[in-house]
């Protein structure tokens, strides 16, 4: 089966960078050069921490916000009015301005920014995913042409193998450019502790409380 099937598998690579595969992955290297991937392609990345007055509020004022944008709620956890946590999904473009609209809900007390840089990676991607599709169509021709049994069993386990990679890549490829487009942004939320106001009975507390402290200190 093999001996049969080995000739025409080891000249399949060598003839899809001769033709339609080499010139996809020209395309791709040219596409390159050209500047069609010239710009930086980053995913960027989040963190705010703000304390407001009513969580459950600002929680869903966060949501309206990110959807407003076109992004929006990846997902969410709200204990009540102590605290919450959202996984947003922002537009790269407006990333800032998602952050200082948030911050606006109350009183920021953290933020952080990150990105990573992707251009590398998806360029690589497109010229492999590429070379493997040309290769797939020269399999699927080989297999209409194939007489046996032995060989058309071959050259679909080659197919289901090359068809698993080329699935691989095309999910991590989406992933990557989603990424891209939209920023991942987690949001922090927390009830804001209102200052403590004193009543006349509290005051003469404190009020005598500093004075006994001050007499014990002058004694002393």
């Amino acid at each position: 089966m093999l001996r049969t099937l080995a000739p025409a598998l080891i000249l399949l690579p060598l003839l899809g960078c001769a033709s339609a595969g080499g010139d996809e992955s020209s395309v791709a290297a040219d596409r390159t050069k050209s500047g069609a991937v010239s710009d930086r392609l980053l995913v960027k990345t989040a963190e705010l921490r703000v304390a407001v007055e009513a969580v459950a509020t600002a929680a869903d004022s966060a949501s309206a916000l990110a959807q407003g944008m076109g992004g929006y709620v990846a997902g969410s956890s709200v204990a009540g009015e102590a605290s919450a946590h959202l996984d947003l999904r922002v537009p790269a473009a407006r990333l800032d301005e998602a952050l200082d609209a948030l911050a606006a809900l109350g009183e920021e007390r953290a933020r952080s920014v990150a990105a990573s840089d992707v251009t590398a990676e998806v360029s690589d991607l497109e010229a492999t995913l590429a070379n493997q599709r040309a290769l797939r169509d020269r399999l699927r021709a080989l297999l209409a042409r194939a007489q046996k049994v032995e060989e058309v069993l071959e050259v679909e386990r080659e197919l289901t193998r090359l068809q698993t990679e080329i699935d691989g890549g095309e999910a991590r490829l989406t992933h990557l450019r989603t990424g891209v487009a939209l920023s991942a942004l987690g949001l922090e939320l927390e009830r804001r502790k209102k200052p403590r106001i004193l009543g006349p009975l509290g005051y003469l507390f404190v009020g005598t409380k500093w004075f006994v402290t001050k007499l014990f200190v002058i004694r002393d």
